[in-house]
């Protein structure tokens, strides 16, 4: 069976995202994951997570006995210098954001790995659309969930959570594509709701808003998450449309549906097609919205939630696979 090595790139343990859900996934089917963990480690050594999932701190995965064929998994661009250093049999570059902006600095990487990537997997339509027209094996995977870690209620209410007022949530990257500015509108003109933020500081010094009805909570492990979703009266995905959030599939619309929640986002490309999703871009438009969707009677909790299952991690690593599998055979590689 295939071994799958992820260089040192995203904690394991801090905000679980695509690479852990995609890589966990791979594992649970049969393939060997040596995820080389990223972190300051006092003693090297390798955590098993299951017979197939390996968390290598402060070690080498080429350290650690393991079967060929060898696919090097790559989701930060300038560790495509590095892959000889594991020779590997397959090299995949997993896109998964625009190479702009706030990671403008992962652009001059790209023509080493349109030359040496064997295959490019995409999370959205418009990084798909760039990488479809410069390199022959390219597939559109978007992001997905984890349905039955979210979908079930955990029957139990967080400590941390305020209490007495309707709570409109946001999980994710505290960072300088979210419009703050928005933000401080509908905080401003919704003293009646309480404004609840979860996720670790990205390129930010300190959390950027402050006032009575908002509450940020920090990073949360990821097995606590459902049950602060499932308290949520209102999801929030507030982006600012720039460049760089063009090719954001968030990961937190599938988490929120999946806990049944109402969204309120900002009209990203990747959004415009999620069924009974509420967008609005303007401030005070935005605001107003949340008040009406607090007001109405929700319907399509069925249809979000249903929506949630038809894309989860387990359908999005099958799509992997498929060509995965097909280069190794086509290659001539046993697998």
């Amino acid at each position: 069976m295939p071994t799958i090595i992820y260089p040192p790139s995203i904690p394991w343990s801090w905000m679980f995202q695509r690479p852990q859900q995609l890589l966990g996934q791979f594992s649970a089917s049969g393939k060997t994951v040596l995820y080389e963990d990223l972190g300051n480690f006092s003693q090297a050594k390798v955590i098993s997570l299951s017979p197939t999932l390996h968390l290598c701190q402060g070690v080498s995965a080429m350290n650690i006995p393991h079967a060929r064929p060898r696919i090097l998994w790559l989701t930060v661009p300038s560790h495509i210098n590095s892959m000889d250093h594991y020779n590997p049999d397959l090299v995949i570059y997993d896109a998964v954001d625009e190479a702009k902006e706030e990671f403008s600095s992962w652009a001059p990487y790209y023509p080493t790995i349109l030359e040496r990537a064997d295959l490019i997997f995409c999370s959205s339509q418009s990084i798909y659309d760039y990488f479809s027209v410069r390199h022959p094996k390219v597939h559109l995977v978007p992001n997905g969930v984890d349905y039955v870690h979210f979908s079930p209620s955990p029957g139990y209410r967080p400590s941390d959570l305020p209490s007495g007022k309707p709570i409109i949530g946001y999980s994710g990257a505290i960072a300088p594509w979210v419009d703050w500015e928005l933000l401080k509108v509908a905080i401003r003109e919704n003293p009646e709701l309480n404004f609840v933020f979860i996720g670790a500081l990205f390129q930010l010094n300190k959390f950027p808003l402050k006032a009575k009805n908002v509450f940020y909570l920090g990073l949360k492990p990821y097995c606590e998450l459902p049950a602060y979703f499932h308290h949520f009266n209102v999801g929030i995905i507030p982006f600012l449309q720039t460049e760089m959030t063009k090719g954001c599939n968030p990961i937190k619309l599938y988490e929120y549906y999946a806990t049944g929640i109402q969204v309120l986002g900002t009209p990203l490309p990747e959004l415009l097609t999620i069924p009974k999703i509420n967008l609005e871009s303007n401030p005070q438009t935005f605001s107003s919205r949340l008040r009406h969707l607090l007001e109405g009677e929700d319907f399509s909790k069925a249809e979000r939630m249903a929506y949630a299952q038809a894309n989860d991690w387990s359908e999005r690593s099958g799509r992997a696979l498929q060509p995965i599998l097909s280069s190794l055979y086509r290659n001539e590689i046993s697998v």
